[in-house]
């Protein structure tokens, strides 16, 4: 969504970029009991560290010997064998459900960037016949993260994602920027339990770890991102990979999407060609700590219908679309014009799947032409566009975002866009 400029009070947050803090990071003792059992099973593939140490075995992509294999990780040379496989008895360390519990402590450096944005199986070959061996890159939580039956299945074409809603980690005023508290934070969750999937657009406040345990406790899923270049993509890789380590098993399911970047491009900040390079990275560091679904950068329909290259890379491409901004468009009519928008999004990049990430209309603001701002016309907007989408769409946004600056070329609406 497009942002405004924030006052001068709010220089020096911007200037801690990258001081965050993650106390999710602090370890804690584990204790675990494996069973094993031992089966036959037919074209086995063994996943081990560049040490020849075994990670897991999986025997769900198989393909002709010599074909890479994309499933998984690359290089997977798959070849016909028959192999004692000894596993766990369960997929892997099956953790119950914790008391509800929330131990970070967000500081105030997690507002670096608000001013800117409103938005596995071990093996034991039985024979001398050929087991095919995959390396993967090593990690300290390699064994526990590694997910190798439902790894495959993340990002899957024919998937869809449920309605979804975007969350803001900020509260407060004009100038006067806070954190809520991870108690507040688990409140609204609450709150947005109807929804399937939530969206976050980094870690700021220390969201991530609660986001993963109030969306394992709900049964939703996350929409995860990663707000470049403001934000340092290791570290936040890094604290999702904790999070869903300690709180969903290292079962990374739960994470149905990253974002790489959002609306970078349309406000001039990066090119095209560096989203490309912050696509790399992402793909790489994801990949490290056992994550295999979807990315993609997410911009404006504007920016994509005249950069469609933004899609090359992207697994699925993913736009904003706010009917507000359209004068032409009635608060009724929202569902319309979403829909149409999408339709020159898929015009511009064909054969991709096309995710709406930001959809709504503002409650508050200054009426232009058609698009006419009140509660009531708010609910219409609402209305229209669910009726026209039932999946691959998030509603924008959870609550409004009343720290966030008016501005006449937003029809002075930001800070209200909650719905809930």
């Amino acid at each position: 969504m497009r942002v405004t400029a924030f006052s001068g009070v709010l220089v020096g947050a911007a200037m801690v970029a990258g001081a965050i803090g993650y106390p999710l990071l602090a370890e804690r003792a584990l204790i675990t009991e494996t069973v094993y059992i031992t089966k036959s099973v037919t074209n086995a593939v063994v996943y081990i560290d560049e040490h020849g140490s075994p990670i897991y075995t999986s025997t769900i992509a198989t393909l002709d010997p010599g074909i890479e294999s994309t499933a998984v990780v690359p290089s997977v040379v798959v070849a016909s064998s028959t192999a004692a496989v000894i596993e766990p008895a369960l997929p892997g360390p099956v953790l119950p459900t914790p008391a509800f519990s929330l131990d970070v402590q967000p500081t105030s450096a997690s507002l670096s960037h608000a001013a800117e944005r409103p938005a596995e199986h071990t093996t034991a070959p039985a024979s001398s016949q050929a087991t095919s061996v995959a390396v993967v890159p090593s990690s300290s939580q390699a064994a526990f993260n590694s997910q190798p039956s439902s790894a495959p299945e993340q990002g899957k074409s024919s998937d869809s994602f449920p309605l979804g809603i975007t969350y803001d980690t900020f509260k407060g005023s004009q100038g006067s920027i806070e954190c809520k508290t991870p108690d507040e934070m688990a409140a609204e969750f609450e709150k947005m339990k109807e929804f399937g999937i939530v969206r976050i657009y980094g870690n700021d406040c220390g969201v991530i770890p609660v986001a993963v345990q109030q969306a394992r406790k709900n049964n939703q899923k996350l929409m995860a991102g990663i707000y470049t270049p403001n934000q340092d993509i290791q570290d936040v890789v890094s604290a999702l990979s904790d999070a869903v380590s300690r709180y969903n098993g290292g079962d990374w399911s739960i994470i149905s999407l990253v974002s790489v970047e959002n609306e970078r491009v349309n406000a001039r900040v990066v090119t095209v060609a560096k989203v490309h390079d912050i696509f790399d990275q992402v793909r790489n560091a994801l990949s490290k700590v056992g994550y295999y679904g979807p990315i993609g950068p997410v911009e404006t329909v504007p920016a994509i219908v005249n950069s469609p290259d933004l899609c090359d890379k992207s697994d699925m491409t993913l736009v904003n679309i706010h009917a507000f901004f359209d004068p032409n468009t009635k608060a009724e009519d929202a569902g319309t014009f979403v829909k149409s928008e999408v339709q020159r999004v898929k015009n511009a990049c064909p054969n991709k799947r096309v995710v709406v990430t930001e959809s709504g209309w503002p409650s508050q603001g200054t009426s232009h032409d058609k698009a006419e701002v009140s509660k009531s016309a708010q609910a219409a907007a609402i209305k229209s566009i669910r009726a026209s989408f039932d999946h691959d769409l998030f509603l924008f946004n959870a609550f409004d975002s009343t720290w966030k600056s008016d501005d006449d070329s937003t029809f002075n609406a930001e800070r209200w866009w909650g719905i809930l």
